[in-house]
Parts: structure tokens; C-alpha cells; sequence
């Protein structure tokens, strides 16, 4: 009889190991996927939070820098008025034009406490100043004018232009007088007086060849609202017109700047004329200030206030202090006081 070779089948595995993951096993790793998506959510969450504060502090910090260079750099030249700061100066520009400025006044001015509105922002009190001199490097006058009300012959307009207020100074008298017209197979700069139309002004001299001719302006820097209604400003205003205020026809510079506080640095040791003095402030005092001499003032201290952009970027509301003021904040904003103190090197020398 025959035998036939037959195939022993496998041994069947176990049931139980075809069996999948239990309801337990289940539940632990959805409990270990929750634990690890929560702490990668929290991770990014705290990640976009801290680059949020960083941003917005990097963007306080460039905002105040800015602020204080624009201010400190026409700080530097208030009060120049030609080669010496001495010079008996005269304002050639009518009172009754509409461009008269009185730049005579005082090389520094300022106001105090002003009151401004700012939309979904409240009320705050601020400080504005203003700074007058000549600026630019100048040019000189080619040829010996021929009277004092005659045409100012120069070898180049350089950028001056019809309407520009001008200083022309020889170091010892220097006139403020403005623009009406160019022309001439040479060059050459007409005097206007204010509202009498093109007719020429008398200078105090006939200048000679060297003289120099500057642009004149007065530059005026106060806190105001910014393009953004929400959001205040720092505001300049340069040669104003009559009826125009910096607050509402300043060109907006700086956004983010909440606040602007200004006192000015006297010499006490000076003369009543500012003469014989050394340069050193001995305080310093509020625009205004009964006893505060401005033809004293040697520099000023400007103190302003910036503020970030964005709000919620602290957990809760930062205090802060603010010369000699520790307001309380309702919102959740970053802010940062910057402080300089600049000498007004044309009053100084």
C-alpha cells in the first residue's frame, strides 16, 4: 500500500494574538497625543506671544531713537544766525505779510501743558518747542552790491527759491528778508517787504563779495494726532503761515510718541543779555516759569514719552514713571521714556 506524503498545516496561532489595541490602550495614547499637542500649542502660542513683545519693543526703542535724533539735530542749529552769534540781526519781512515770522523773538521758545485730544485716547498734557535759526551751508555773494535795496548778485541759486525766507550776513549784520524773484544774465536774489509786493527792501548795508546767504526757518515740534486717528504722534511744523498751529498742520514724523515734556537749562551765572556766560546750565526750568530767563537758556532737556502700537502685549497693565508722574495705564501697551539733554552749541560759544 502506498503512503502519500501529506502537508501538515501550521499550527494555528493563538486567538488572542489577532486580537487589536484595547479601549485602555486606546484611551493612553489619545491622552499621550492630547499632552504632546498641548504643550506644541502652548510652545507656539508663547513663541508668537514673545515675538509679538519683542517686535513691539524694537519697534519703541526705533521710534524714540528717531524722535530724539529729529529733535537734537535742529536743536544744534537754533540760533545760528552767520559766523557769529553775535551779529545784530534786523527782520526785513512786514509783520502785516502773511509770512512774517518772528524769528527775532528768541532763538528757543516753547509752550507748556498744552491740552490735546486724541481719538479713542485720552486727553493728554504735553509741551511743544521751537527752535529758529539759519541752516544749510550757504552761499556767498559773488559781487559788492550796489545799494542797500539793490538786487543781491550771487553766482548760483544753489536751491533757494521764490518765496524762501533768507538771511544774508557779513559776521557783524545780518537781515532776514525773503525771496521774490530770480534772473539776470548773472544770477541774482530780489528782496520782497511783506505786503508791498515786489518792491525792494532796504538792507542795513550794502553787502560785500563774500557775504553769505542762508535758508531761514523756524521748526516747531509738539505731540498731536497721527495719520492713524488712534494713534498719537510727534508733529513738525516748519515756517508756519499765519493761523497755522503745529497741532493741526505739522507733518507727522514719528508715530507712537504718547507724550513730550521740555525744560530748559539756564545759566544763572550769565548776564542779563546772555553775555559772559559759561555755558554750563545751573537748573533747569519749565517753559514759562516766572523766574525762568530765556536769553539765559544754554540747552534743553527733552523727554518723550513712546508707546507701542499694538496693544496686548503684556499680561497685565505696566506702570511706568514719567517725569516725576506715575500715571496708571488701562490698556496693555509696552512703553519707554527716552531723555536727552542737548546744548545749544549757537549760545554757548
Amino acid at each position: 500500500m502506498r503512503l502519500l506524503n501529506k502537508q501538515v498545516p501550521q499550527h494555528h496561532p493563538h486567538p488572542r494574538s489577532q486580537q487589536g489595541i484595547t479601549l485602555i490602550e486606546l484611551m493612553i495614547a489619545l491622552v499621550i497625543g492630547l499632552l504632546a499637542t498641548g504643550a506644541m500649542l502652548k510652545i507656539y502660542v508663547d513663541s508668537s506671544r514673545l515675538y509679538r513683545f519683542n517686535e513691539g519693543l524694537a519697534r519703541v526703542q526705533e521710534n524714540g531713537r528717531f524722535a530724539t535724533e529729529f529733535i537734537r539735530r535742529d536743536a544744534r542749529m537754533a540760533g545760528f544766525w552767520g559766523c557769529y552769534r553775535g551779529a545784530d540781526l534786523t527782520n526785513r519781512i512786514s509783520p502785516g505779510s502773511a509770512n512774517y515770522i518772528a524769528f527775532e523773538a528768541g532763538d528757543v521758545t516753547g509752550t507748556n501743558d498744552d491740552s490735546v485730544d486724541i481719538s479713542e485716547f485720552p486727553t493728554i498734557i504735553t509741551d511743544s518747542i521751537t527752535f529758529s535759526g539759519a541752516s544749510g551751508g550757504g552761499i556767498a555773494v559773488s559781487d559788492n552790491m550796489d545799494s542797500a535795496s539793490s538786487a543781491i548778485p550771487v553766482s548760483s541759486l544753489g536751491n533757494f527759491q521764490t518765496g524762501d525766507t533768507l538771511l544774508i550776513s557779513d559776521c557783524e549784520t545780518a537781515d532776514i528778508f525773503q525771496v521774490t524773484a530770480t534772473g539776470g544774465s548773472a544770477p541774482s536774489l530780489t528782496l520782497i517787504h511783506g505786503t508791498e509786493g515786489n518792491t525792494s527792501v532796504e538792507l542795513s548795508q550794502a553787502y560785500a563779495a563774500g557775504s553769505s546767504l542762508y535758508r531761514v526757518q523756524q521748526i516747531t515740534f509738539c505731540i498731536a494726532e497721527g495719520a492713524n486717528p488712534a494713534q498719537p504722534s510727534l508733529r513738525q511744523l516748519v515756517n508756519p503761515t499765519s493761523g497755522q498751529t503745529c497741532q493741526d498742520h505739522g507733518d507727522e514724523l514719528v508715530e507712537g510718541i504718547e507724550n513730550m515734556q521740555v525744560l530748559f537749562g539756564e545759566d544763572t551765572d550769565a548776564n542779563d543779555d546772555g553775555t559772559n556766560s559759561d555755558g554750563t546750565a545751573n537748573r533747569y526750568l519749565s517753559f514759562g516759569a516766572d523766574d525762568l530767563d530765556m536769553d539765559r537758556v544754554v540747552s534743553v532737556r527733552i523727554f518723550l514719552l513712546a508707546r507701542s502700537l499694538n496693544d496686548n502685549l503684556t499680561t497685565e497693565p505696566s506702570p511706568y514713571f514719567f517725569v516725576e508722574q506715575e500715571p496708571a495705564p488701562d490698556d496693555k501697551r509696552l512703553r519707554k521714556v527716552f531723555t536727552t539733554t542737548i546744548t545749544l552749541r549757537n549760545k554757548t560759544g
